[in-house]
């Protein structure tokens, strides 16, 4: 499938409902639309899964100028954080060797970091699960409103961070399900199995719930998930028969609106393998809960989705 076969799929699905988050936005009062970019260049993928440098670095600093309407990329990047800031960026390792984020993109935003925005690079923090002390220490509980569930964020991101990025790669988990940017907070909490299961009343809701939680919500400044060589089936290990290479990232800074484009690409693929329709019914619940309990925007006509293809 071509990403151009890709983007007419994406434009006529856009007005597809997700799940009942449609009903919601139209009774309550919906948020200000969410602008997601899907940057593409056809020369970021070296071999496998190996990447460009500095096709990598050109993507996020045409990305954030979009994304933020900035002139320049100086500008640009000194509009996700400031000098006196304190970034901790939570990648995704847990793929390796062949489906984690890149970590060219956590390079790309140490840089930038400190060369546009001035943050210290003493105090960029770029982080998985395993974190050193102090920083590992644990909060005091929160309790998820559906399943009552108790959970502990690293003291990283409720006392040190006054910013996050979240970097994760995009992949479809168990069938129907996704990791991506809302899943990519299992790796921040201390209970990351007692969230598993895409039953209704379990990560569909509990992480909407969790990515809701102040710290998370109130700091995070940027999301990006890693698309340039997406698995739209199977999941979470690599299977080669089910990957393909998108040569893309998609950056926001609300992780529902960016995790449903997510989505609708990997959607858009299954039905061009498939012949026909090939739902992430999961996924879908998923995105719908966040834009239900406020989080961000799951229904098309509330992303403003802007395509950069680079050449």
């Amino acid at each position: 499938m071509t990403r151009r076969e890709l983007l007419a799929l994406l434009a006529a699905g856009a007005s597809a409902a997700v799940c009942g988050a449609g009903a919601w936005a139209a009774a309550g009062e919906p948020l200000p639309k969410s602008r997601v970019v899907l940057v593409t260049h056809p020369e970021v993928i070296l071999k496998d899964y190996r990447v460009n440098p500095p096709i990598v670095r050109q993507m996020l600093d045409r990305a954030l100028v979009e994304l933020t309407g900035q002139r320049t990329e100086s500008q640009a990047w000194a509009a996700v954080a400031r000098p006196d800031d304190c970034v901790a960026v939570k990648h995704n390792s847990i793929g390796r060797p062949t489906l984690h984020s890149h970590t060219e993109i956590n390079d790309v935003l140490a840089s930038r970091l400190t060369g546009e925005a001035k943050v210290d690079p003493k105090r960029i923090h770029v982080v998985d699960r395993s974190l050193p002390p102090p920083h590992n220490e644990l909060s005091e509980p929160f309790t998820l409103p559906s399943s009552g569930l108790k959970t502990r964020l690293r003291r990283l991101y409720t006392d040190v961070a006054t910013a996050v990025i979240n970097v994760s790669v995009l992949k479809a988990h168990f069938g129907d399900g996704i990791s991506a940017a809302m899943k990519n907070h299992l790796g921040s909490v201390n209970n990351p199995a007692a969230f598993h299961g895409w039953e209704p009343d379990r990560m569909p809701k509990s992480l909407p719930e969790l990515n809701a939680l102040g710290p998370l919500r109130e700091k995070t400044r940027l999301v990006i998930i890693d698309a340039i060589r997406p698995l739209f089936a199977g999941g979470p290990a690599d299977d080669p028969q089910y990957r393909w290479d998108l040569h893309s990232l998609v950056v926001a800074t609300d992780p529902v609106a960016a995790t449903a484009v997510g989505m609708r690409m990997l959607e858009a693929h299954r039905a061009s393998v498939r012949g026909k329709a090939w739902p992430m019914t999961a996924a879908r619940q998923m995105v719908a809960w966040g834009q239900i309990i406020g989080l961000g925007n799951a229904d098309p006509d509330r992303i403003d989705l802007v395509r950069a293809d680079m050449a």
